[in-house]
């Protein structure tokens, strides 16, 4: 808000740029010298997730994909749910650690400082877990979450069109109803690792009105027949 204030009677205050830096340096100066302080158990598990990078990761390279765009790697992901370090703040009863966020954002933090190849289990744990929580059947929850848990699981998230962009409320993916089920007819592109990933969440339209409305969000296997993914080659040869 304050920002917002600031750069709003920018335009209205002559250009008067000097006045509007000095106020900007103090909001940030406000945030970067206030930090919180982590306890010692939190700074017990940084060292830790150092340790298992240090040993696990190759001397001499360094990644620079972060979140969805690092690299996949299985293995990586496997060993990292070994220590329970996927699905921290998942309830124990879905395989989880039921740990804080704050202990989450210790681990993710070092991960993405060291540019670890999380691709693989990234949108599993940072999206997909917490909208099984919020929103998901026990069913869901009992089949999908023990395994993202345990990193088996990749996802991935359709959103962008073809014809839309990212323009979300130009979605035309539709979703109708078909007996108890669904029949979701529509396009995806731009889906990073919908060729390694085993479920995509799809928003897609289901109802009429006005285009910010009637949509929803599937959970598609992509091993599903009539599902077809195609990789999209980038300059360099990679997909």
């Amino acid at each position: 808000m304050i920002a917002t204030a600031t750069l709003s009677g920018l335009a209205h205050n002559g250009g008067n740029f000097p006045r509007f830096r000095a106020r900007l340096w103090l909001i940030c100066e406000v945030v970067v010298t206030s930090p919180a302080a982590l306890t010692g158990p939190e700074l017990e598990l940084r060292e830790q997730v150092r340790a298992f990078l240090a040993e696990t990761l190759p001397w001499g390279t360094f990644e620079p994909g972060l979140g969805m765009s690092a690299e996949v790697n299985p293995e990586f992901s496997a060993a990292v749910a070994e220590r329970g370090w996927i699905g921290m703040a998942v309830p124990t009863r879905y395989g989880g650690r039921d740990a804080t966020a704050v202990d989450r954002f210790v681990v993710v933090e070092e991960f993405l400082r060291w540019g670890a190849p999380v691709g693989h289990h990234w949108v599993a744990d940072r999206q997909i877990a917490p909208v099984l929580l919020r929103y998901g059947t026990d069913e869901q929850k009992q089949w999908l979450l023990p395994r993202i848990c345990r990193g088996e699981l990749c996802f991935c998230i359709g959103m962008s069109e073809p014809d839309a962009g990212s323009d979300l409320a130009s979605v035309r993916t539709r979703g109708v109803r078909d007996g108890d089920g669904w029949r979701v007819s529509g396009t995806k592109v731009w889906t990073s690792n919908a060729m390694r990933a085993d479920f995509m969440i799809a928003l897609c339209r289901t109802g009429e009105g006005a285009r910010h409305q009637g949509l929803s969000r599937f959970l598609i296997d992509l091993r599903s027949p009539g599902v077809t993914v195609k990789p999209i080659p980038f300059l360099n040869g990679s997909t």
